[in-house]
């Protein structure tokens, strides 16, 4: 009769989300929370070829994990995961660890069997983990799997790196598995939650191997794992229990989620989101799900159409060049703006312009009193970005996103309306003032920027706007609560924190380069 063990990798895959950091005592805490819910492999971070820092989950000698290892592990074992780095010095096995998991892309496979050998030698058991079953055909998994035979390691591992399996195509992989896998060596399980589906296969997994081999599901504290994220540990140990007589703690568990997981996931999402739902449809890497939920005026349907556009070459690896040319050319609708240009130049002719963006410094009493004074003084003509201010009138509404601009509906109470073409693709019919060309906007002479106030900026100084003055125009943090409290619409929840920086220090850049000197802030900015 086969076994049924549970791998927890939280601190391991949850690393992927803190950059291994978690904190000394979070990292003792959660092992030994893991040691009394029984835990079957504890998996207590990574094999890295750097140096040692004891609030790190990754550890360069076994004598590194050591320090932070329960003393007594009961009936735990624990395993260590190493992706592509040298371990022919490592120590022998002693008891510390017990499991060492080999992870590699598929090119990588000689390397994984040399260094096999090498810990099979020292006392280790191995897992082999080829990262991404998807893009295996049967004949080329097939090969893998009678090269494993020939080192004979511990267990072998279906990890499903783009979350695109489903019941029919696991039960592929593992009758593929069952059938050309030695019959003593283990069959592991690692699943992603793109589809949501996690819990269900692990499931499914479980009932079709009928209790023949003996198998190791992976999981993690409440899924805790690079996005989406893994199956919840807590969830099949309550399965394993209530069907297969399982004598896990999940008291145990539940105390290391609301003790550490619960805070760390307030500042660092996981999860399932569709998006990554999109990207395992389409079987792609799911940084280009995030890159596109960082592109915060595409909606879900963009993201999709997008992510079908990329070929299967380039599905593997993480091309951002090739993707931000897809993204370019998704929103760069064409349109002839030619008269636009003129008649907008005509109109703004001798006069100078308040761009009002919808930063928080607007809610301060002092800065709106500023704006309406400066407008008065210089009659000046006033573009609002993105929304309707509630404290000065507008001459003109200027929107670039079009998920701000379908939920406000500004066309349907506002005549002096600006858009950029990319709203076209959805609204051909729509009547505004002006459109302008999307791509002629966002491009500041060679800096691409799509930064929606510094495009206001770029129209204004093409129609010849000599003093463009701005409110509003903060600048943001993923921590900051980035909007004015009227009608603005806020930025997708999808976002991920570190496109704000990367944002902000473009636009800062072409600030700089570009615009030094042509922009008076009326209001505090990270760009002054």
């Amino acid at each position: 009769m086969g076994s049924i063990q549970l791998l927890d990798c939280t601190l391991r895959d949850g690393g992927h989300l803190t950059g291994g950091k978690f904190g000394e005592n979070i990292i003792r805490y959660v092992l030994q929370k893991l040691v009394d819910a029984k835990i079957d492999i504890i998996e207590a971070g990574f094999l890295m070829n750097e140096q040692y820092t004891s609030d790190y989950a990754r550890f360069k000698s076994i004598a590194d994990a050591r320090k932070v290892l329960p003393a007594d592990k009961g009936s735990s074992k624990i395993s260590l995961m190493a992706d592509f780095v040298d371990l022919s010095e490592i120590e022998p096995c002693n008891g510390t660890v017990d499991i060492i998991r080999l992870s590699f892309k598929h090119f990588r496979l000689d390397w994984a069997l040399k260094t096999a050998r090498i810990l099979i030698d020292k006392g280790y058991k191995v897992f082999i983990n080829p990262v991404n079953c998807n893009i295996y055909s049967d004949e080329q998994y097939i090969e893998v799997l009678k090269r494993v035979n020939e080192i004979h390691p511990y267990a072998f591992s279906i990890v499903d790196t783009f979350g695109a399996l489903r019941m029919r195509s696991l039960s592929r992989f593992y009758y593929l598995v069952d059938s050309n896998l030695d019959s003593d060596i283990h069959i592991g399980l690692h699943l992603h939650e793109n589809l949501g589906l996690a819990y269900s296969l692990a499931q499914h997994f479980i009932t079709i191997n009928e209790g023949k081999r003996d198998i190791v599901i992976d999981a993690s504290l409440l899924g805790m794992g690079r996005a989406p994220g893994n199956l919840c540990i807590e969830q099949i140990m309550g399965h394993l229990n209530y069907y297969y007589g399982g004598q896990y703690n999940t008291a145990a568990a539940y105390d290391a989620i609301d003790d550490c997981i619960v805070n760390l996931k307030r500042n660092t999402q996981w999860g399932y989101a569709i998006p990554y739902a999109l990207s395992a449809k389409y079987q792609l890497h799911r940084t280009y799900a995030e890159f596109l939920m960082n592109k915060w005026r595409l909606h879900t349907r963009d993201i999709e159409q997008i992510l079908s556009e990329i070929p299967k070459e380039e599905s593997i690896l993480f091309n951002e060049e090739f993707v931000e040319r897809l993204y370019r050319d998704f929103v760069s609708v064409k349109y002839d703006d030619a008269d636009n240009l003129k008649n907008f130049a005509d109109e703004l002719r001798g006069k100078n312009a308040v761009i009002v963006a919808p930063g928080s410094s607007l809610s301060e009493a002092e800065n709106r009193e500023r704006v309406k004074n400066y407008v008065k003084d210089n009659n000046a003509v006033v573009i609002a970005v993105h929304f309707m201010p509630d404290f000065v009138s507008c001459d003109y509404l200027f929107y670039t996103n079009i998920k701000r601009f379908e939920i406000s509906r500004a066309g349907e109470f506002f005549r002096k309306l600006i858009i950029t073409s990319n709203i076209l693709r959805y609204n051909p019919d729509e009547k505004c003032r002006y459109v302008f060309e999307w791509a002629r906007l966002a491009n500041h002479d060679g800096i691409y920027s799509d930064d929606s106030t510094l495009m206001l900026v770029n129209l204004l100084r093409y129609c010849g706007v000599k003093e463009i003055a701005a409110a509003g125009f903060d600048g943001f943090t993923a921590q900051s609560s980035p909007f004015y409290s009227g009608d603005s619409v806020h930025a997708n929840g999808f976002s991920r924190g570190n496109d704000f920086d990367k944002t902000r220090e473009l636009t800062a850049r072409v600030i700089r380069e570009k615009y030094s000197g042509a922009i008076k802030f009326l209001t505090r900015s990270i760009y002054e």
